[in-house]
């Protein structure tokens, strides 16, 4: 990790499980910052948002505020556009403005899915296939474009200490349903917020777009049996096209990414998945 103990850093969204791992990486590097959820700090109020900047005169500030429920943004496409470009906007521009440098984060759910299963590349042509995808590429676009010397990260299948979560989800289901039944034809990289927080932590001095995954991919059902065979639980889970559940938004059948160009780019190295995933669920002692 870079020597960050003497920057000062925002990190917006800060009930949530990206931005608390952000928090514990920089307690470990004693770090100056403060984390701000939406009751404290509304990214799409620019004055409130300029207020707060002016006062602390970070260093960094690194947007963990996002709308992210998929499915309701179908109905709610304004309230998601207002969090996830509005806000964008607001924080690269101010960003130019007060001299800071601002770390945004996006999604696979840019892409719209493709017929062989070759993971995407940041050149790769977007194709968001809802209006949460939708919200997240102009809200990426913008934020580059007011200010190309900062940084954009796509990330997908977030997990990590909290409940907004695939892994929390499916335990919950463990505990409440005879049969859990999970799409085999949805496809992606699960990714852990440590594995995201400490890499962006090494990669403060650089900009641009870049792809933040780790090796391989799984279907939500493979992803779903890893967890519960790691786990010992028994439960009857049966694969399932997505197209069973009618959801409001439309997923991409394989949205994985391919994040070569960061780690070749900075000399890091990456595992596999399933072995962040292990370490995961070894540490919090889910059994």
């Amino acid at each position: 990790m870079k020597n960050i103990s003497k920057a000062k850093f925002i990190i917006t969204g800060g009930a949530g499980q990206l931005a608390r791992e952000f928090c514990n990486l920089l307690n470990k590097a004693n770090a100056k910052y403060i984390a701000l959820d939406i009751d404290k700090l509304d990214i799409s109020n620019i004055d409130k948002l300029s207020k707060i900047c002016k006062e602390y005169k970070p260093d960094f500030l690194i947007n963990c505020a996002a709308y992210n429920n998929v499915d309701a943004a179908e109905s709610e496409f304004e309230t998601a556009l207002k969090v996830n470009f509005t806000g964008s906007k607001n924080i690269a521009t101010l960003s130019t403005e007060l001299k800071f440098k601002a770390i945004h984060f996006s999604t696979d759910y840019v892409f719209g899915g493709r017929e062989q299963f070759i993971p995407f590349k940041e050149q790769d042509e977007t194709a968001p296939l809802n209006k949460y995808g939708i919200s997240k590429l102009k809200g990426e676009q913008i934020f580059l474009e007011i200010s190309p010397k900062n940084l954009v990260f796509r990330v997908s299948w977030l997990y990590g200490e909290g409940r907004q979560n695939f892994i929390y989800k499916l335990l919950q289901w463990t505990e409440t349903r005879n049969e859990i039944l999970i799409a085999n034809d949805e496809i992606s990289v699960p990714t852990s917020t440590y594995f995201v927080a400490k890499n962006v932590l090494e990669a403060l001095d650089s900009n641009g777009l870049f792809h933040l995954v780790p090796d391989g991919y799984v279907s939500r059902y493979d992803y779903a049996k890893f967890v519960l065979n790691k786990l010992k639980i028994d439960a009857l889970v049966k694969p399932i096209s997505a197209e069973y559940f009618k959801l409001p938004a439309r997923r991409p059948n394989f949205s994985a990414m391919d994040s070569a160009l960061f780690f070749s780019l900075f000399n890091l190295g990456k595992k596999h998945w399933s072995e962040y995933l292990e370490e995961f669920l070894v540490k919090n002692k889910f059994e």
